[in-house]
């Protein structure tokens, strides 16, 4: 992950309707890569009482519903942000969830307990 200590603003629309526009402040990429999951996690949770276990495609097709996902991401050597895709988000939460994971034959399962 590059810049990981950088400014990041997390830009998402929910649907197609322009209300549901949204936006978050993050002292750095990680940050907002933990609020996506965090979100994902929220979204598990009103679909059930029980803990949940998850794996990083079902964070893809959650990502893939939602009508757009973007990161500006601030640049110290230009002093400019940087606009990152959502191929590139899904990239970098797979690559978190890798490096939190303990299984090492590549079947990264996460528990949330509620």
């Amino acid at each position: 992950m590059s810049s990981t200590s950088s400014h990041t603003v997390l830009l998402i629309q929910t649907s197609s309707r322009l209300d549901s526009r949204t936006w978050g402040d993050y002292e750095s990429v990680t940050d907002a890569l933990d609020a996506i999951c965090n979100m994902f996690e929220e979204f598990l949770s009103k679909k059930s009482a029980c803990p949940v276990t998850y794996d990083v495609s079902q964070v893809y097709e959650f990502l893939d519903k939602l009508s757009d996902i973007s990161m500006m991401i601030f640049n110290r050597e230009t002093g400019q942000y940087i606009g990152r895709t959502r191929a590139w988000i899904k990239q970098q939460v797979y690559e978190m969830m890798r490096g939190r994971c303990q299984h090492p034959e590549g079947g990264e399962k996460v528990i949330v307990g509620y």
